[in-house]
């Protein structure tokens, strides 16, 4: 969370405010900006607001622009509240340092007191301020001519915790900068040199990347990077790939878009994994192989939020398919001594590759023997350098705060995986990635069907005060969680998932007369089942929306239906979702909420 850029350059302010506009997915409730002229003497020139980058662009009103160096910050509030005050960047008591900072100081109380004891005022909440009074406190300590990256050394080994960080002084040509467990990237192009959170803003900026490792502490000038030893320097390499501009087209909102996207997305995914006569699926890019695999003791799948209820299908498909035991787990609960050994693999799942909570329940599963992989959107995040193997989603950059098109391709990587390692029989095999191959085009008439029914079911939903969600079986029980989980995100309503046949155990007694509850009811087994379930919650009150592939008499006993395309059993997920979606994102735009940035929430989430 929170996004870092500087530069030094040419209208270095102007290339950071760009920066941040490209970073503001990870956090946005509030942003700033500093910055250095040539000849510049005195305070350096800040500029503070709550609220989006754009914002902050108003409130500068082009006073940074000639600047030279600077750098900004846009924030994700983890320590004090959303205020002028606590955003950054913070400066010392005199103005002539001034730092940004992602991630969390854990003892910042401890140097709270140390810094308070030395004379200086605190003046946020923030667990970033101790940082620009210690660097300062370092600065007048020193003897004989400073060494700004020596004081800031001093500063980084009295911190513990996760951090990104990046200082400027009034009197240093240059950007100081440390990494510890949070993203940081140095970007190289003609006469700039530039740090940030990701890759993302150097697109059109610079040529080249240089990825930090955690410990590293630099000074960036124009002339190029320093270390206190000289010796520890990053490995620069060409910049790959295109940046796609945040741009919903025809769309009123990202989200909706990238719901749309989905039929394309799920073909990137697809392609080259199976074969083009419908007979053969494989997942590659591991470091163990198929037969390694399948002899595993344990396969362990770590995630959080979407990732996580992703995470519960593939798992269903992986335990359906093969003989390998298989769990998922929360990744900020991950018992990894329990769980690791040398036979096992322990996968993270994640859309940006920075998840720190996955990151650490990959650590712990590599400190305790066991094999590490990924599953990550975005290519050469620190999940994907970190675990070296794995398979990328494909699935394009995804903008809006809540996932919609990633977590399709978290289920189709997640099913191909299961294929690459099963021993069903060839016919069933073939039965299932025929029925693959097909559902790009399936989700495509799926999203023009289902428009008035969906419209109409929201309106049920906008003003209540809560919703459950409900199915039955080994996966629609558990996609009713991600559409629970995307309700809540984007419209704000506290939502319940449950499986039907639990609900008399006690999540029935929160219905009352107009209770909506949605009911996933795909033609399969647990049919009949569901249609008792409606019938219990129908029965005291509840308004039903039914999404369904089925016409017969289930349909009775529903308020709204939302029909949904036929297809194989097991690839219903990937159609029942797009309902599940589209309902979420007309909820939160009829209650007037921004869908693509919800209160409270970011992108990338980079702190525990």
């Amino acid at each position: 969370m929170c996004g870092i850029y500087g530069c030094i350059g040419h209208e270095a302010s102007g290339q950071v405010l760009e920066g941040l506009r490209k970073l503001e997915y990870r956090g946005y409730d509030s942003a700033g900006l500093a910055a250095i002229f040539p000849q510049h003497k005195g305070p350096i020139e800040t500029e503070r607001t709550v609220g989006y980058v754009s914002d902050l662009v108003s409130k500068a009103n082009g006073r940074f622009n000639g600047s030279h160096i600077s750098i900004g910050h846009t924030r994700w509030a983890t320590h004090g509240g959303v205020t002028d005050y606590n955003a950054h960047p913070h400066s010392s008591n005199d103005g002539n340092i001034t730092v940004v900072h992602n991630g969390i100081i854990e003892n910042s109380l401890q140097l709270s007191e140390k810094v308070s004891d030395l004379g200086y005022q605190i003046s946020s909440e923030t667990d970033t301020e101790v940082i620009v009074h210690l660097l300062d406190h370092e600065l007048k300590i020193q003897q004989g001519s400073r060494n700004h990256l020596l004081a800031f050394c001093n500063v980084i080994s009295q911190l513990e915790g996760s951090w990104a960080i990046a200082a400027i002084m009034s009197d240093l040509e240059g950007i100081l900068i440390s990494r510890n467990g949070a993203p940081m990237v140095i970007g190289r192009g003609v006469n700039n040199i530039s740090v940030s959170s990701d890759v993302q803003p150097f697109y059109g900026a610079c040529s080249e990347v240089a990825y930090m490792n955690d410990g590293d502490n630099f000074l960036l000038t124009k002339k190029g990077i320093e270390s206190l030893d000289g010796l520890n320097k990053p490995e620069f390499n060409v910049l790959d790939g295109v940046y796609d501009e945040q741009d919903p087209g025809i769309f009123p909102h990202m989200m909706l878009k990238e719901i749309h996207d989905q039929p394309t997305s799920l073909s990137n995914v697809l392609s080259g994994r199976i074969s083009a006569d419908g007979s053969k699926a494989k997942l590659s890019g591991f470091t163990l192989s198929p037969e390694e695999m399948k002899n595993l003791d344990k396969i362990n799948f770590v995630s959080c939020g979407t990732a996580y209820y992703a995470s519960l299908i593939i798992t269903e498909y992986i335990r359906k398919f093969s003989n390998v035991p298989v769990e998922a787990f929360r990744a900020s609960e991950f018992p990894a001594l329990e769980s690791c050994s040398k036979n096992t693999l322990t996968i993270g799942i994640t859309q940006s590759g920075e998840t720190k909570d996955t990151l650490d329940a990959l650590l712990q599963a590599k400190q305790y023997g066991s094999h590490v992989s990924s599953m990550c959107n975005v290519i050469g995040s620190t999940i994907s350098r970190f675990t070296g193997n794995g398979a990328y989603l494909y699935a394009g950059p995804e903008y809006a705060v809540a996932s919609t098109k990633v977590f399709t391709n978290m289920l189709a990587n997640g099913l191909l995986l299961a294929l690459t390692i099963s021993d069903m029989s060839h016919y069933k095999r073939r039965q299932i990635v025929q029925s693959l191959r097909m559902l790009p085009n399936l989700l495509a008439s799926q999203l023009m069907t289902c428009r008035d029914s969906v419209e109409a079911a929201s309106k049920m939903i906008q003003h209540s005060n809560n919703v459950i969600f409900i199915g039955r079986g080994h996966l629609t029980s558990k996609l009713v969680e991600e559409g629970a989980l995307k309700m809540m995100e984007v419209s704000y309503i506290p939502c319940l998932a449950y499986p039907g046949g639990e609900l008399k155990h006690g999540p029935i007694a929160l219905i009352e007369e107009g209770t909506p509850v949605i009911a996933i009811a795909p033609s399969d087994s647990k049919l009949n089942l569901m249609e008792s379930s409606i019938r219990e919650c129908k029965a005291r009150g509840a308004k039903i929306i039914l999404i369904t592939d089925h016409d017969g008499p289930i349909t009775q006993f529903a308020d709204v239906v939302i029909e949904t395309m036929k297809t194989h059993s097991e690839l219903s997920p990937f159609v029942n979702i797009i309902p599940l979606q589209l309902l979420a994102y007309n909820a939160g735009i009829n209650r007037e909420i921004n869908v693509d940035r919800p209160r409270n929430l970011a992108k990338s989430v980079t702190v525990v």
